[in-house]
């Protein structure tokens, strides 16, 4: 299993996931500002996936529609620094993929 980094402008009106908390695939996300020229939020996630494509399909089952992709970019199952602080309800999440990539 692989991680990734995946980041998007989300145009929907509001940019929460439709369900909470998103799919186990997504790690933790945040919305990290706002495009200046239509508002659309600019949202990041950690994404646990086999590839690329299912990373951002992951991302699609709770925020549906178009993406506009900025990145997705391979990444290590740490919790991100200070700037993305891991969610509450994110930590179990961490802990158990720590815990099968220390297995492994």
């Amino acid at each position: 299993m692989k991680y990734f980094w995946i980041s998007w402008y989300e145009t929907s009106e509001d940019h929460r996931p439709i369900n909470f908390p998103p799919n186990e695939a997504v790690l933790g996300w945040w919305c990290s500002g706002y495009r200046c020229h239509d508002d659309a939020a600019t949202l990041v996630a950690h994404v646990q996936a086999e590839s690329e494509e299912k990373a951002k399909m992951a991302v699609i089952i709770d925020w549906p529609g178009d993406k506009e992709w900025r990145f997705c970019e391979t990444k290590d199952c740490r919790r991100p620094g200070n700037r993305f602080p891991p969610p509450e309800w994110s930590e179990s999440r961490y802990d158990k993929a720590l815990e099968k990539e220390n297995n492994d």
